[in-house]
């Protein structure tokens, strides 16, 4: 039994549906086992928490009021009149449906549900002139539902761990002992038979009878039941005469009344002898709670509900525990549901993309296969790569997706510089190292089930790559170029390559449009992909096949068909996606088109040299830039500055990092940034994910 579904109307910052009042304004569904709920701060997961609390109640009795300021204020200040909270359950076991028998109903597929519905309405008192809140909490169909009481009340109640608790109190022995509570629950020390005695309590009856014999003892220089006795002379003189000759008060010493529950009161928990840290002792707090879910016999949801479990744990103690939890749900060997929220990146990045939802713009997005486009791959790639750098993009209000060190630098500081600063707006840049956008991008797609019911995900993405194809200036420059041809792969050329390859033509359409200089550049792509060795003559009948005359035309139209088909791979209908394309070849090659080119030349000049400062270096870098200055064909000045870049005789990443110095520190970059065309792409995608539009 879990808790599938939680329908919420008009509690905090959730009001009703836009499309239809009567429908909740969330919805959150839940997997049976683990769910993360990750987002921004104030994006409403505590009300989610505390809708589950107050609906279910906890295990620890937590007393819960619905105030004036639990109802939800619409944007012109009216305030509703009434709460609804629902909780749907499903997967009642035959032994559970039977003690929700009254309150049951059943889903589209016929099998067992139980809904439990939580209302609280303003109720005015007309001779007192005030308004009273009165809360309900009843199960069944809503048209003809009853209170849930007894047996079925407690059973559906949550466990709630608390962010900020302070967990060598929640150990210690009381009369609100914790450990007490969970102990009670367990099936270990559930009785039968109220008259027969637990083994604990007989163990405490030969204990307090221990304890009489010891006072019963003489002790060095007296009798200490000589102590009794005082006790009691004392007792004679605070209270009455003695009733008929016979004292009224006799005292005694016990360790504690053998009954169970003050039994289990007088019980703490502790690491040994050994002083605990607060971290070690949530820890132990938390392994206590999961006695009750690990009880095979245990009943009902068993949901666990823990705010913020990070507050007391550090990272690698976090990413223990969520791992042993995921885990043991996964083997079956740990019962009941777990509900945690989180605003660590550490958590996010270590728990499965398809137990997290996302809370984002009032609506909780679940990230699990059926709700989003991405696929058993896709979730096992992520898994390996979306590391606690990536994942938070989980907490952003817009997200840019690069996929180098170059552009991770450098993207921040053009944002500064054109009065965006990615920080301010929320924004969160994320390096993904390679070009697998696509798998990044389709969490943020959601699938046509989901499309069909809810709203899209609306957090503005922008992937920010390149076209990748190479001037004419590079294969002036190639000493291989020999004939003047290039190697261009197009959409009709892959049946025959594929054929060659041994696989099918849908595992490599990513090949169109691609361009080769040589035969081994050919091949090294081709490799990566065949699953069959291609020999000579299927190399060469392949490059015969797709061999075209070079020239700028030709170049030009493979970048304007790569920027076409990155754009229609990477996009998506409802426009929060969007792709912007370094239309010429890579950032850095865009920068040396730009008006920024001398800082690039500073920035290559102060990587490449020690003493950057230095007469005879600063003689060299005048020189350099006289000869570019020099050069009428601006793709060929733009490919004299990028050389060192493409072959490797500097980092970078050390260059962009440069760059990114020099743009902060000098004040003319300002405005060859805001207005030059070749950095259009990269101002309209930070226009895109920060909300508004450029004023050129």
């Amino acid at each position: 039994m879990f808790l599938r579904k939680l329908n919420i109307w008009n509690f905090r910052k959730y009001g009703v549906s836009e499309l239809d009042s009567k429908l909740p304004g969330l919805i959150v569904t839940f997997n049976d086992s683990f769910n993360l709920l990750i987002g921004e701060n104030d994006s409403g997961k505590t009300a989610i928490i505390d809708a589950i609390k107050i609906t279910l109640g906890t295990s620890s009795e937590d007393t819960f009021r619905i105030s004036e300021s639990d109802f939800f204020v619409d944007q012109e200040g009216n305030t509703s009149k009434e709460i609804k909270i629902e909780c749907i359950f499903s997967g009642l076991s035959e032994k559970e449906a039977g003690i929700f028998l009254e309150w049951l109903t059943f889903d589209e597929n016929g099998n067992y549900e139980l809904q439990v519905r939580m209302t609280a309405q303003k109720q005015k008192n007309d001779l007192l002139s005030i308004e009273r809140i009165e809360r309900t909490i009843k199960a069944g169909p809503e048209n003809a539902s009853s209170r849930l009481e007894g047996l079925a009340r407690e059973l559906l109640k949550s466990t709630y761990l608390k962010p900020l608790r302070d967990a060598e109190i929640e150990l210690k022995p009381g009369v609100r002992s914790r450990l007490a509570q969970i102990l009670k629950n367990h099936q270990a020390f559930r009785k039968n038979d109220s008259s027969e005695k637990h083994p604990l309590e007989i163990t405490f009856q030969e204990a307090n009878e221990k304890v009489e014999e010891f006072f019963d003892q003489p002790y060095k220089d007296g009798d200490l039941k000589t102590i009794k006795s005082e006790l009691t002379s004392y007792l004679d003189n605070f209270f009455h005469e003695p009733i008929n000759g016979e004292n009224k008060y006799e005292s005694n010493f016990k360790i504690t009344p053998v009954k169970l529950n003050e039994i289990l009161k007088k019980l703490s928990l502790l690491l040994e002898d050994v002083p605990s840290g607060l971290g070690s002792l949530n820890l132990l707090f938390i392994a206590a709670e999961l006695l009750l879910h690990d009880d095979a016999l245990s009943i009902g949801p068993n949901i666990t509900l823990i705010e913020e479990i990070e507050a007391h744990l550090h990272p690698q103690a976090q990413l223990r525990l969520i791992k042993y939890l995921q885990r043991n749900k996964e083997n079956g060997s740990t019962g009941g549901q777990f509900i945690l929220t989180t605003h660590s990146t550490t958590l996010a990045a270590s728990t499965k993309l398809e137990h997290i939802i996302l809370i984002h713009d009032g609506t909780a997005y679940p990230m699990n296969a059926e709700n989003t486009e991405l696929e058993i791959e896709d979730y096992k790639f992520l898994e390996r790569f979306l590391d606690s750098t990536k994942a938070n993009l989980f907490f952003a209000k817009g997200v840019i997706f690069v996929e180098g060190d170059a552009e991770n630098l450098l993207v921040p500081a053009i944002a500064e510089l054109i009065g965006r600063p990615l920080h301010k707006f929320g924004v969160s840049i994320v390096n993904i190292g390679n070009t697998a956008f696509n798998r990044y991008v389709k969490i943020y797609s959601r699938s046509k089930a989901w499309l069909d019911k809810f709203p899209p995900l609306r957090v503005p993405v922008a992937v920010v790559t390149d076209v990748d194809i190479k001037p004419m200036a590079f294969y002036n420059d190639s000493q291989e170029v020999g004939v003047r041809d290039i190697l261009i792969i197009k959409k009709e050329h892959l049946t025959f390559i594929a054929n060659k390859m041994s696989v099918d033509v849908e595992e490599i359409p990513h090949l169109v449009d691609q361009a080769f200089s040589t035969k081994k550049d050919l091949v090294s792509t081709i490799d990566l992909y065949s699953t069959a060795r291609l020999n000579s003559n299927d190399i060469n009948e392949i490059a015969e096949l797709i061999k075209e005359p070079l020239s700028q035309a030709t170049i030009d139209s493979l970048r304007m068909n790569k920027a076409r088909s990155l754009i229609a791979e990477y996009s998506n209908s409802s426009e929060n996606i969007k792709v912007f394309v370094a239309s010429n070849w890579t950032l850095e090659y865009e920068i040396a088109m730009s008006t920024l080119r001398n800082g690039l030349l500073d920035a290559i000049h102060n990587v490449k040299y020690k003493k950057p400062s230095s007469d005879a270096n600063i003689f060299k870098l005048t020189n350099m830039k006289m000869k570019i200055e020099g050069l009428a064909d601006q793709e060929e000045a733009a490919y004299e500055v990028y050389k060192p870049l493409l072959e490797k005789k500097v980092s970078k990443a050390s260059v962009a990092q440069q760059l990114a110095l020099l743009l902060q520190c000098e004040g003319d970059f300002k405005e060859k940034v805001n207005t030059d065309e070749y950095l259009k792409y990269l101002r309209e995608a930070i226009f895109h994910v920060t909300g508004g539009k450029q004023n050129v």
